[in-house]
């Protein structure tokens, strides 16, 4: 199942029951700005390669559960989609997630869309009667012509935890990040906006609630043994995320956490 939404001024985005999941979005009078793998599953169970998958309760490999947790394997429920233009959907905790992660929860994604930006916001509600924490993202796969040409900034003087490497104290201090590699790091306490740049465009990611942004690019060695990635997807790609990792979300019985972020476009002349 999917939902799709409008803005007055001709912008589109679609998104998937399966995970909640962003898979589409194009501005007004513009072209698609996320990515969206070809060979993606789209099966129960399985995770959606591209678009904004939702991580939650745990990011990556960071604990004992499965990789990036179960959010984005889920069937979510639409819970409001009285306007063109937004909706609310929502995931209960049930026999399945409890049988992996023994909380009782409530996430909400809130999808809001105008001519020129894309607005998301995750809540996380602790409904039981004991205290839990968790590790969270909204994992951004943004489309680009090619991966050589996009320039990230906004990241400069930022500290940040290499994945490739296994550095957990990285300083970057470039004007503006190019991938030229295999690129997997965690920036931690990073500024609220990235510029991914690229001839002609920019968009703003801002972030607001999340401590942590994420730029990942598998390039050709692990793009090529990811099944659900299509040939060379790693040059058409790239991954900034908005997160909640190095310091986990810690909730009390009855208490809620929210975070969000906004794409905004802007043409370059």
């Amino acid at each position: 199942m999917f939902t799709t939404l409008y803005s007055d001024g001709g912008a589109k985005a679609q998104i998937a029951h399966h995970g909640a999941q962003v898979i589409s979005w194009i501005p007004a009078n513009q072209t698609e700005q996320l990515f969206l793998s070809k060979t993606s599953s789209f099966e129960p169970g399985k995770a959606i390669r591209g678009g904004v998958p939702v991580i939650f309760p745990q990011f990556s490999d960071r604990g004992p559960l499965p990789k990036h947790g179960f959010a984005r394997n889920h069937l979510w429920q639409l819970r409001e989609s009285n306007q063109r233009n937004r909706a609310i959907f929502e995931l209960r905790d049930d026999a399945a997630t409890r049988a992996m992660w023994p909380f009782p929860f409530l996430a909400e994604l809130t999808v809001n869309l105008s001519d020129t930006a894309l607005e998301m916001e995750l809540m996380i509600q602790n409904t039981g009667s004991t205290a839990f924490q968790f590790t969270a993202a909204l994992h951004n796969y943004f489309r680009v012509s090619q991966i050589g040409d996009v320039r990230l900034h906004g990241l400069q003087d930022c500290r940040y935890q290499d994945s490739v490497t296994g550095e957990h104290d990285c300083l970057d201090s470039a004007v503006s990040l190019a991938i030229r590699s295999e690129v997997d790091r965690i920036y931690m306490q990073a500024p609220s906006q990235v510029h991914v740049r690229q001839e002609q465009q920019s968009i703003v990611l801002e972030r607001k609630g999340f401590p942590d942004t994420v730029v990942w690019n598998p390039w050709q060695e692990l793009g090529a043994s990811l099944a659900d990635l299509e040939p060379d997807g790693y040059q058409r790609m790239v991954c900034v995320e908005s997160a909640a990792i190095v310091d986990p979300v810690k909730l009390s019985p009855g208490a809620s956490w929210c975070a969000g972020q906004a794409f905004i476009f802007t043409e370059i002349n």
